[in-house]
């Protein structure tokens, strides 16, 4: 909650394009650890809070992803030799920061909107009254704890490994994006977590399915990045044709236009392929190495202990289910 609340001014004024990915990773990481200890308040409550951060995040994407593509065009028109593609990637550069003037008004709404709709505010009572019924109480890893956590990991890394088959083929582009997903929830939950299987007993390395989690999530994000950039690229290229009157004049304009558009899109496919192949050895080398296996015997260690504590109700107080 900290860190979603310490990027939101920097948000506002768009200036640094590193606030917006850090408050939508730490939006992701708030609606991991609710989903992970949803038993501490009411149902009601913990639905209203992941709705707004969910809203939130939804706009804050929308400006990210502008931000990566521009960021990306501009590498590239400066990186490349050939002078017959600048053109088309002049022109794509600046319709792309247009759209991006356009939304951030929208960004700043959705901020306002998310502060006065009071989930952080909300959510910081809540907790704070759990931490001071709490008191001094040194953290312990409690039967419920670890219950709750292994429910959580074992969700998220079946969901993981249920996408795996889809890296037998590189055009099955939606499996890909839902590995992608997963293995970004999957990381998330791990971190949460850590307090836990750090201190598990079995002295298995609990930083290695966390790296291999973290490197999966940056090659299927890349892959994802391909897939919606070379439609993207077409579709402008389809715009710039539809909007040519019969004059000639136009009609070489959008030709100059042209090699840098199929430029693009021919380079993002080349290295989707790239990358995919880099994705498949990375995912196979973790499995022979025995990551995966590994990760589902921890959380075998965890055992079912938290399986019998009972769910809160949607009316149950926090100091209930904290006393529980």
């Amino acid at each position: 909650m900290k860190q979603l609340a310490e990027h939101l001014d920097g948000v506002r004024l768009g200036e640094d394009i590193e606030s917006i990915h850090r408050a939508r990773v730490a939006s992701r990481r708030l609606r991991a650890a609710l989903g992970m200890f949803r038993a501490c308040w009411k149902r009601k409550q913990v639905k209203q809070w992941k709705k707004q951060i969910r809203q939130l995040a939804r706009n804050l994407g929308k400006a990210r992803d502008h931000d990566v593509l521009i960021k990306f065009l501009a590498s590239s028109l400066t990186g490349v030799s050939d002078r017959a593609v600048a053109p088309g990637i002049a022109c794509l550069l600046d319709h792309v920061a247009g759209q991006r003037q356009w939304i951030q008004p929208r960004v700043i709404e959705a901020v306002d909107r998310f502060e006065a709709g009071g989930a952080l505010k909300t959510m910081q009572a809540a907790i704070r009254q759990i931490l001071d019924e709490a008191g001094d109480a040194e953290f312990v890893a409690s039967e419920y704890v670890c219950g709750q956590a292994g429910k959580s990991v074992r969700k998220r890394l079946k969901q993981l490994l249920d996408e795996a088959p889809g890296l037998a083929d590189p055009e099955q582009i939606g499996r890909h994006h839902a590995m992608r997903i997963a293995a970004k929830r999957l990381r998330y939950t791990l971190e949460l977590a850590r307090p836990v299987y750090s201190r598990d007993s079995a002295g298995s390395d609990p930083a290695n399915p966390v790296d291999a989690v973290k490197r999966l999530q940056t090659l299927l994000g890349e892959i994802h990045d391909c897939d919606v950039w070379v439609e993207n690229f077409a579709e402008f290229a389809r715009m710039e044709s539809r909007e040519i009157p019969l004059d000639s004049g136009s009609l070489q304009r959008f030709e100059r236009l042209r090699p840098g558009l199929d430029y693009l899109r021919q380079e993002r496919m080349a290295r989707r392929r790239q990358v995919f192949d880099e994705l498949v050895a990375f995912w196979q080398q973790r499995k022979d190495l025995g990551v995966w296996d590994r990760l589902a015997t921890i959380i075998l260690e965890w055992g079912d202990a938290g399986a019998k504590t009972p769910e809160a109700s949607p009316d149950s107080s926090p100091a209930e289910v904290s006393s529980a």
